[in-house]
């Protein structure tokens, strides 16, 4: 019991703060779109819109060393990056820690990535529908 008990405690605050838990369950998608490039292009556009705590689904392969550039304009949203090999989701928008000061992120891994867009919770819990329009590049 108090092994259950501890493992409650570690990770009720993980819960709370988390930004993207709201987003780990499958039936939380409201669309997956497989990112196409244009013959010779290195970028694609895409529209969406986010309602309460459903996310939109991005994804892609890319090979390790590539540069991921994510610009987004409209609503209140987030772009988070998962890959099977990354212990956590990653903040890839224009002024997240994470991306350099051209506005890259090094992929670490080759393989398949997955984009969410997702709204914050404190917006999802009041029923927001923010519209966003993204520019996803890689180089």
């Amino acid at each position: 019991m108090k092994n259950l008990t501890a493992a409650i405690l570690i990770a009720l605050p993980v819960l709370v703060v988390s930004p993207t838990v709201m987003a780990a369950s499958s039936d939380a998608v409201a669309k997956t779109v497989d990112v196409q490039f244009k013959k010779g292009a290195s970028s694609a556009n895409y529209y969406g819109k986010v309602k309460g705590n459903k996310y939109d689904s991005y994804t892609f392969y890319a090979k390790k060393n590539q540069k991921l550039s994510v610009k987004m304009a409209g609503g209140n949203v987030d772009p988070y990056l998962f890959h099977k090999n990354l212990a956590d989701s990653v903040n890839v928008g224009e002024s997240a820690p994470e991306v350099d000061d051209q506005g890259y992120y090094t992929l670490p891994y080759s393989g398949k990535y997955e984009l969410r867009i997702l709204q914050p919770r404190s917006q999802a819990f009041k029923g927001k529908t923010p519209a966003y329009w993204l520019e996803v590049s890689i180089l």
